[in-house]
């Protein structure tokens, strides 16, 4: 009979450094996204920003439903397997080759729908279209890049992949200040995804990727029906996490009617400027998903509890702190980042602030419930509430703006409370 290797603790990767790397690819993420579509609204104004606002919402859309079960499937198989001594490469390497065969079923799937979504949402720009392609296909890497970082717990390599992302983008923008071209716009967005995949490769800490074998010289099995049925559930709340964030613009392009285009183009701004701190939780996400993971492996359960509660109480204080922040100053915020066009009410700004704090306590639930192989009840919740999100928008009445950010605030608090009872009844006994 073989023996089992002892559970042990991933050790440090590089102390400060690396969390000093994710810190601030983290927060520069956020600013760069920022510093992009800001940018991006000025040169172009609200109806023309509508196709770029279409295309970052849309590409993300896919990118995030179709990969973020991968990065999460890759980042939770890696983490637990290295932290019980076992070699994950078999798992990496079956989760690359059905991440490749998504991302070409994804971009076939486009070609196909070239004409519907070049002329519905893009207002007939066929290099739109093109982008959308060629981000897909880079986001593909990328997420894998982000779920076998955060698997051996580099998250230096997280904090790169995050820098590069945001860095290129504005980087390959910067004509923008004197040309204003919704191609260049296009181009920007996806060039980051390819040099985001590509940057861990370029760290001189890039070994920490060849820790996947846990210290084992035997692969451990890795079946792919359970896989799947972690990465289906992950995926529908992938789904759901962005037409929360980022549909009711695309609802609003999509009903058309009188200036729905300048229209979606400023809720595109708005949503932006509230959503500061969902940049600032990608990174603290996949430190998430990736430390419940070795806490569960490990039996420590309190601790994962303690951690979930203490992340998600975090993040209701950022939600009060933006809504009275927007009551504040929101709408001089909007005029002085995006200039004239953009605008919007105190009202609105604040009921989005506070959606932005249910959806970030959701999300921080959902990674206990992911770390728990509990995806399954954190889905269902995801689903109730996109559902009614997408029903507020089609039947509340009143102005598209008000629709939206009532609908998201509604949604957002409603899955942060109906995923907190669910964390709260699986905690542990004391």
């Amino acid at each position: 009979m073989t023996a089992v290797p002892a559970p042990k603790a991933p050790a440090p990767k590089a102390g400060k450094r690396d969390a000093a790397l994710l810190s601030i690819g983290t927060v520069a993420s956020g600013l760069l996204a920022y510093a992009f579509n800001v940018l991006a609204a000025r040169a172009l104004g609200p109806e023309a920003f509508a196709a770029i606002g279409a295309l970052w919402a849309g590409m993300f859309l896919i990118a995030v439903l179709l990969f973020r079960p991968l990065e999460q499937t890759v980042s939770r198989t890696v983490a637990d397997l290295v932290a019980r001594g076992a070699d994950a490469r078999a798992a990496v390497r079956t989760t690359a080759w059905l991440g490749g065969g998504v991302a070409v079923a994804a971009c076939l799937a486009c070609v196909a729908a070239w004409g519907p979504i070049t002329d519905g949402l893009f207002g007939g720009r066929d290099e739109l279209t093109v982008a959308l392609v060629a981000g897909l296909a880079g986001y593909a890497l990328s997420y894998f890049a982000r779920g076998l970082a955060g698997g051996v717990r580099w998250f230096g390599g997280y904090g790169l992949v995050l820098l590069a992302d945001g860095g290129i983008r504005l980087l390959v923008a910067l004509p923008l200040l004197v040309w204003a071209s919704t191609t260049l716009a296009a181009i920007a967005i996806a060039a980051a995804a390819v040099g985001g995949a590509l940057a861990p490769l370029l760290s001189r800490d890039r070994g920490i990727l060849l820790e996947v074998n846990g210290g084992s010289t035997e692969h451990a099995p890795f079946k792919l029906g359970a896989a799947a049925r972690f990465a289906a559930p992950a995926a529908v709340m992938a789904g759901c996490e962005q037409i929360l964030l980022s549909g009711g613009p695309l609802i609003v392009l999509i009903r058309g009617g009188e200036d729905a285009a300048a229209t979606a183009g400023v809720l595109f701004a708005a949503a932006l400027l509230v959503r500061a701190p969902v940049f600032l939780f990608q990174g603290v996400a996949a430190s998430l998903l990736a430390n419940f993971t070795t806490y569960r492996a490990q039996g420590d359960h309190a601790r994962l509890h303690a951690a979930t509660v203490k992340v998600a109480l975090i993040c209701a204080g950022i939600a009060v702190l933006g809504a009275l922040g927007a009551l504040a100053v929101g709408p001089l915020a909007m005029d002085l980042l995006y200039g004239a066009g953009f605008e919007a009410t105190r009202g609105d700004l604040a009921l989005l602030s506070l959606g932005i704090g249910g959806f970030l306590a959701a999300s921080t639930f959902s990674q206990a419930l992911l770390a728990a192989d509990d995806a399954g009840a954190a889905a269902w919740r995801w689903a109730l509430a996109t559902l009614i999100f997408i029903g507020l928008q089609l039947t509340l009445p009143g102005a598209a703006f008000t629709r939206v950010s009532v609908g998201f605030a509604v949604a957002g608090v409603l899955v942060g409370v109906l995923l907190l009872v669910r964390v709260w009844r699986a905690k542990p006994a004391t």
